[in-house]
């Protein structure tokens, strides 16, 4: 038995999928020729698709040898990297739905950047952030998340402000890498507090650690106190929840719509991965500390989010504040997370964040599409086009209804879901709050139905869908959030 396959290299091919993709194409740009441009747009979908690929072998060659390897009989490099990734079933639902929203992104970027001399060097950041948030949701240690993290986060800030000649792209990239830069510095105390308390970067070993009882009065419980503080405020970045928001509308409207959709949909699937690790495998023994915090700041989160989004007109902003308002939901569905011993049940946390990705893509792949060709993104830009282009307009129905958590989409059953948990585990009130904010977001969701079917466009634009693939990859979005509404099984549910 080849222990460094079998122990490392198997366990990691779906995130060696997308870097060894990215080397490829990094290998092709150093021929720089244009004819090789073709190729490379083949071999940026390769990632994505070899790396759902890698996750149904995983899945399919059960029990994997890595499963059952323990810790201290390899090699100290070895038995360091058993200790900080995870690789069990529940991982492989995740990594399924980073693949997909990854490969569906990936199309709506390369078609709209088909004109742009950059798109190979977007095509190897995007592999690279991917592969990334694999790690992420895998980590096991405080190590591997920091470093998932900036591979993550740093190409991120370069993609938001791709487009040199747009001012306002660049704006928010340098707004989003501050704000970034500042959020790491409190991930790094906080771990350093945790480490200098606990003696273990390992989040195994840390919760162990912390099921001694954490009283306010001594300096070792206020270092933890002060660590899952810092948390909250580091990861609260990353998740788009209030206050620490600021950034979220200036990036998702300063960014190219597709790499918007790429942001709100599948980096926000990996970031709330990561929030789960951390709280529910590693500071879950002081969960009585923290989830009333969080409790208090989803509600904030939902409530700024929605009435952030009523006045505005420029379609990215709107969602933008849109995903604010989701991240509450969705941070609620975090504290009611159910645990069993070390099994963290979060079905219906990721059957959320899975409906959610499906419609994010969908509506700025449409969006894209729009944008191409009226210049715009306001709100006028989609007068009348459920008459204009009748499926467009219906596929964007059905995305945003779903988005409202109207019936019978599968986004009125994931909020469902999530508020079943969340009255099961003690948080009535909060639901209560959680549906008075919805029916808040249910107006500027409105507007944009009525800008579709009930308002006369004020300019007439043709809207040309010129690759077909972006029809049914925008089709397959909105037909997720139909199928999966009868058929929530699914996704383990």
């Amino acid at each position: 038995m080849n222990l460094v396959v079998d122990y490392f290299l198997v366990p990691l091919l779906p995130v060696v999928a997308f870097i060894f993709t990215g080397l490829i194409i990094i290998g092709l740009q150093c021929f720089n020729k244009p004819s090789l441009r073709p190729l490379i747009k083949w071999v940026g979908l390769m990632g994505p698709a070899a790396a759902i690929a890698a996750t149904w072998y995983l899945f399919k060659s059960s029990p994997l040898a890595y499963t059952s390897a323990q810790p201290g009989n390899y090699e100290a490099w070895l038995n360091e990297f058993i200790q900080s990734y995870q690789l069990d079933s529940t991982t492989m639902l995740w990594y399924w739905a980073i693949g997909v929203f990854s490969f569906l992104s990936f199309l709506f970027i390369e078609v709209y950047f088909k004109d742009f001399a950059e798109l190979p060097e977007i095509l190897i950041l995007l592999q690279f952030v991917s592969a990334s948030m694999m790690l992420l949701i895998s980590a096991n240690s405080l190590l591997m998340v920091f470093m998932a993290l900036e591979l993550m986060s740093l190409p991120t800030y370069v993609l938001v402000g791709i487009e040199k000649e747009k001012t306002h792209g660049a704006e928010a990239s340098l707004k989003y890498f501050l704000f970034g830069s500042f959020a790491t510095v409190l991930l790094l105390f906080s771990i350093a507090l945790i480490y200098a308390y606990t003696g273990s970067l390992h989040f195994s070993q840390i919760s162990n650690f912390l099921l001694a009882p954490i009283g306010g009065g001594n300096a070792a419980g206020l270092m933890v106190l002060a660590a899952s503080a810092l948390f909250i405020i580091s990861v609260g970045f990353k998740l788009g929840m209030a206050p620490f928001h600021m950034w979220l509308p200036d990036a998702y409207e300063g960014a190219s719509t597709p790499i918007t959709g790429f942001m709100g949909s599948a980096i926000k699937l990996a970031g709330f991965g990561m929030a789960l690790r951390l709280w529910w495998g590693m500071l879950s023994p002081i969960s009585t500390h923290w989830v009333s915090i969080l409790g208090s700041l989803a509600v904030l989160t939902m409530f700024v989010g929605n009435l952030g989004a009523l006045k505005q007109r420029n379609l990215k902003r709107l969602f933008a504040y849109s995903s604010v308002s989701h991240a509450g939901y969705l941070v609620l569905g975090l504290i009611s997370v159910s645990k069993t011993g070390t099994q963290i049940n979060s079905q219906n946390l990721f059957y959320y964040l899975v409906i959610y990705g499906f419609m994010f893509i969908g509506v700025f792949g449409i969006l894209s599409v729009i944008e191409k060709s009226a210049g715009s993104s306001d709100i006028s830009s989609i007068e009348g086009i459920g008459f204009s282009h009748p499926i467009l307009g219906l596929c964007l129905t059905v995305l945003v209804l779903s988005a409202a958590g109207i019936p019978p989409t599968a986004g009125f059953l994931g909020k469902y879901l999530l508020f079943s948990d969340a009255i099961r585990s003690g948080h009535s009130f909060l639901v209560v709050l959680a549906v008075l904010s919805s029916v808040v977001g249910v107006f500027y969701y409105l507007r944009v139905l009525v800008a579709i079917y009930m308002t006369e466009p004020s300019q007439r634009t043709s809207l040309v869908i010129k690759d077909r693939a972006v029809f049914f990859a925008v089709l397959t979005c909105a037909l997720c959030m139909i199928i999966f509404a009868i058929f929530p099984n699914k996704l383990g549910i």
